[in-house]
């Protein structure tokens, strides 16, 4: 692994009428009527024969047509069977290709002038490596935010398949980060890099007073997506306009602030569906309480509505220090850690969640909710000690879902430090994967298994270190990683994984997703 900082009808002949000359020995057959006067002549005995001649036949024709079809509908034919011709193809081998969200993003300039426009914060450190060899880096060329810069805008990474063996998988993994201390925008946030997709749920954010959520759509692509933002709250479906018909540029970057469309809401989820080219979707909220910084965090996308949902780590850095912060700050209804759920469709959800302690001589908390169909219900989890968590929710119709907690550092009795972060959901990892944990902070690697057997699990550094470990059935593991560097994880099970970093009062957190696809065999029938 080397690593660095998309028929005309026929008409049917008619037999031609019988002529009189057919009847030469028999006139009266003609049809012609004799004079009154005329004496009616008997049918004569040649002419009574060819009449009943013609019947006979054509009732003997129909009794054969008749056995003809009864034959054909009783006897057997024989049956014919055959594989249909194929070829298998093998595509071209085609570069790997992933996003890195960019910089973190504010509304107004650094006066605070031009507030409907969006101004870039810095740059982000971003790391990543490829299986492969050499990563070819770009920078995403049009932009609704005002860069500065020309390395503040969304990396694309590209790795080209192996010259000695373009058949065989390429890995391609990146993780950003970034510290920010200007003005309101103070924190620490970090993210994947990610494949483009048609289809995101973001589940995270809020527009109320001192909160800001921005939309990031990137179009790595050479061919202009339309995207379409259905957006819900805690009171159902938000209807706004111009959420539907956005178009991002090839090669392109939209931000819309979320207030534009859904203002004062405190639980929105967005659901993000493109068209044409493929786009790489994030929120990222900013916080800010009276006068005080409250944190940043870009908030990934979480797995599409699943019975069946796992959040490997959220992370509480220290309760007494957040007590604190609740005491001293105003509008402080966020600072509480809350899982965020959303229940598409029509039909309410019963759901049972446990929520299991990285300590294992704590007791799992549990709990089961009936939530209703088409809003936002934020679930409050009250003063959630200091340590780690996964989270498991079983649901009787398909969710989405996040969980976000507020972290601060205490330091004499006073606050110095707080920031938050969202915890997504992770996709199941079914095959070995790679992945990079981003630069910064002091880093944890979360790993579930939710199966009904212990999974065996082997982590590789880029330097050839391996780790074996063994997680039991529905258990968690947490495993501390070295920032900035690349791992390939196996396991002998499907596992769900993320990344979380914390230190000093800062935190964020990334799901780790499935190994991008690569070209693969297809069988074409003709």
């Amino acid at each position: 692994m080397t690593g660095s900082d998309s028929t005309p009808d026929e008409a049917a002949a008619l037999p031609d009428e019988p002529t009189g000359s057919e009847f030469d020995d028999d006139s009266e057959l003609t049809g012609a009527v004799e004079p009154e006067s005329s004496t009616r002549r008997p049918v004569s005995a040649k002419a009574a024969a060819l009449v009943g001649a013609r019947v006979i036949v054509g009732v003997v024709g129909i009794g054969t047509a008749a056995a003809v079809v009864l034959g054909a509908t009783f006897v057997d034919l024989p049956s014919l069977s055959a594989e249909p011709p194929s070829a298998v193809i093998v595509p071209v081998p085609t570069a790997q290709q992933l996003t890195c969200p960019g910089p973190l993003l504010r509304l107004s300039d650094e006066s605070g002038a031009a507030a409907s426009s969006v101004f870039t914060l810095g740059q982000a450190i971003t790391r990543f490596s490829s299986s492969s060899g050499a990563v070819e880096q770009a920078r995403i060329s049009a932009s609704d935010a005002e860069t500065g810069e020309a390395v503040a805008a969304p990396l694309v990474l590209s790795a080209a398949p192996d010259a000695q063996d373009p058949q065989s998988m390429v890995r391609l993994s990146g993780a950003q980060s970034q510290s920010v201390s200007i003005g309101d925008y103070v924190g620490f946030a970090s993210a994947g890099c990610r494949a483009v997709g048609g289809d995101s749920w973001l589940v995270g954010g809020a527009t109320t007073t001192g909160r800001t959520t921005l939309v990031s759509l990137t179009n790595p692509t050479e061919v202009a997506a339309t995207v379409t933002l259905d957006i819900f709250d805690e009171r159902g479906v938000v209807s706004a306009a111009g959420t539907a018909g956005i178009v991002v540029p090839p090669n392109g970057q939209r931000v819309l602030s979320l207030a534009g469309f859904a203002p004062g809401v405190s639980s929105p989820v967005v659901h993000v569906t493109s068209t044409g080219g493929q786009i790489t979707a994030e929120l990222q909220q900013s916080i800010v309480r009276g006068l005080d910084p409250g944190g940043v965090e870009i908030v990934g996308p979480t797995p599409l509505p699943s019975r069946s949902v796992v959040i490997p780590g959220i992370v509480v850095t220290d309760l007494e220090a957040v007590q604190a912060l609740r005491g001293t700050v105003t509008q402080s209804d966020d600072l509480i850690a809350v899982v965020r759920v959303f229940v598409p469709g029509e039909k309410a959800a019963e759901i049972s969640a446990t929520l299991t302690p990285a300590d294992p001589k704590r007791a799992p908390i549990k709990f089961s909710l009936d939530l209703s169909a088409g809003v936002v219900t934020d679930i409050p989890i009250e003063e959630l000690e200091t340590g780690a968590y996964s989270l498991q929710i079983e649901s009787d119709v398909p969710i989405v879902t996040s969980a976000r907690t507020t972290s601060a550092l205490l330091k004499g009795g006073k606050v110095t430090a707080t920031d938050f972060a969202w915890f997504t959901a992770s996709p199941a990892l079914a095959d070995d994967t790679q992945f990079t944990v981003a630069a910064g902070l002091a880093a944890m690697l979360n790993i579930v298994n939710p199966g009904d057997d212990a999974a065996t699990v082997t982590l590789t550094s880029a330097a050839g270190v391996v780790e074996e470990f063994t997680i039991e059935p529905e258990a968690a593991l947490r495993v501390p990683v070295s920032n900035g560097t690349t791992y390939m994880l196996g396991h002998s099970a499907p596992v769900h994984v993320s990344v979380t970093q914390s230190q000093n009062g800062f935190i964020a957190a990334y799901a780790i997703d499935p190994q991008t696809p690569g070209s693969s065999p297809l069988t074409v029938f003709p």
